[in-house]
């Protein structure tokens, strides 16, 4: 068990800041090679991860935006409210049909595919101009509505969001910047709303302290997945990203015809 704690900390540190689907490499992993589900105490312990190192990057950020009564804070914080709303009233529809659903693995790779061709035709056409300064309270929300998108597993919120910021005219490092701001009140929203999961839903087999081990890994790998992308995306496009989800997509939709 302690292998599989390892394995899906780490996959949830990459995949949460990268533009491939988190939720996705999550639902896949233990449904392609048939390992054992760790339950739902350890999937919020290691999402609060990843949520921690959100704040132990972008403290600093948040503090001067605040210090210097940014209007931007305020922005973030309005275009966090279409995601938490749509994922506390449509919790239990998304896992019956995205998670439970028979289908759900062919949804995923379809929505890999799908999104995959959205990202790299903005990154491809979007003028990439502006910095976060050009973000008013229009461009904020409409960014920030985009993240509903994400409680689909495939889609990918941190794709979604840069690809929105990019279509505004966003540049590559500002969309990710932004997007990542924008997703550290959902995340510890989310976060602190899966802490009953973790008091109150089953262990498995998942003990008190791989489940701490699983949160340090996730916030450690996170940590350094944003500081490294944030860096790639100031020289390089997406399409490393977008090719991934074509070969996973794809490699996703064929298993599941081979095994119905």
């Amino acid at each position: 068990m302690i292998l599989i704690v390892v394995i899906l900390a780490i996959l949830q540190g990459i995949t949460e800041f990268l533009p491939i689907s988190s939720s996705a490499h999550l639902f896949l992993l233990p449904w392609a090679v048939n390992v054992p589900d760790p339950g739902l105490a350890f999937d919020a312990a290691i999402h609060i991860g990843t949520a921690l190192a959100l704040v132990a990057f972008f403290w600093k950020d948040f503090y001067a935006l605040a210090k210097k009564r940014d209007k931007l804070l305020l922005y973030i914080l309005i275009a966090s409210v279409p995601a938490a709303l749509a994922g506390y009233l449509g919790d239990q529809f998304i896992d019956k049909y995205f998670h439970q659903s028979s289908s759900a693995p062919l949804i995923i790779g379809i929505g890999l595919i799908f999104y995959g061709i959205v990202m790299y035709t903005i990154d491809k056409t979007a003028k990439l101009s502006k910095d976060m300064s050009h973000i008013g309270p229009k461009n904020a929300l409409i960014i920030g509505f985009t993240q509903v998108l994400a409680l689909v597993p495939g889609t990918s919120r941190s794709g979604i969001t840069i690809s929105a910021g990019e279509l505004l005219g966003l540049n590559r490092e500002s969309a990710a910047r932004f997007s990542f701001l924008l997703a550290t009140p959902i995340s510890l929203g989310a976060g602190l709303y899966k802490l009953n999961q973790i008091v109150t839903a089953p262990q498995g087999n998942v003990s008190i302290m791989l489940t701490i081990l699983g949160i340090v890994i996730a916030f450690g790998v996170g940590l350094a997945v944003i500081t490294w992308i944030l860096g790639y995306l100031k020289k390089h496009t997406l399409l490393i990203f977008v090719l991934y989800r074509f070969v996973l997509g794809f490699s996703v939709i064929a298993i599941w015809f081979i095994r119905r």
